[in-house]
């Protein structure tokens, strides 16, 4: 009869925690991952780099703007516009590190077969969705944030008469 104080067991039978079995099929899989992760890992680098790029030039534009024609839009925007794309190119630099991370744990996983080596590759990954989830959170709140903003400011100033209502 089992006591009611043990702590459950799973009834699965191909894995061992104690020893940290690694199989084949798993080594094949990470070796078929890893090429493709560093891949995307150095895309997201380059992506960096060209919004970089574009951010420099948008505020080197906005620098620029005191001598454009009138009806340009404003050298804040473009000023505003190039921050975020500071931002977004830091965004790239560090999904980028976290792939290039998980690639080289996997590297080693290959080479070694250990499972310490395996848990360094799988929580490379673990931190690589973690990013990305938070900040696809970030986005849906700037989202939602966006809609509610793009409904309320034009109600708003039609009801404060700063724009005419349509007869």
């Amino acid at each position: 009869m089992s006591s009611h104080y043990a702590p459950p067991r799973a009834a699965v039978a191909d894995v061992e925690f104690a020893g940290g079995n690694i199989t084949g099929d798993m080594i094949e899989a990470m070796r078929g991952t890893k090429s493709w992760v560093m891949l995307i890992g150095v895309l997201m680098f380059i992506a960096a780099a060209f919004t970089v790029l574009a951010a420099l030039m948008m505020m080197f534009g906005s620098s620029m703007m005191s001598r454009s024609p009138a009806g340009a839009p404003p050298a804040a925007l473009l000023t505003g516009m190039g921050a975020a794309y500071l931002l977004f190119s830091l965004i790239y630099v560090f999904l980028g590190l976290h792939l290039v991370k998980y690639a080289s744990a996997i590297g080693r996983l290959l080479a070694s077969g250990q499972s310490a080596d395996m848990e360094d590759a799988l929580n490379q990954q673990r931190k690589f969705w973690k990013l990305a989830g938070v900040l696809a959170l970030i986005m849906i709140v700037v989202f939602v944030i966006g809609i509610v903003a793009a409904i309320a400011i034009p109600s708003y100033m039609a009801m404060s008469g700063a724009i005419p209502r349509p007869h």
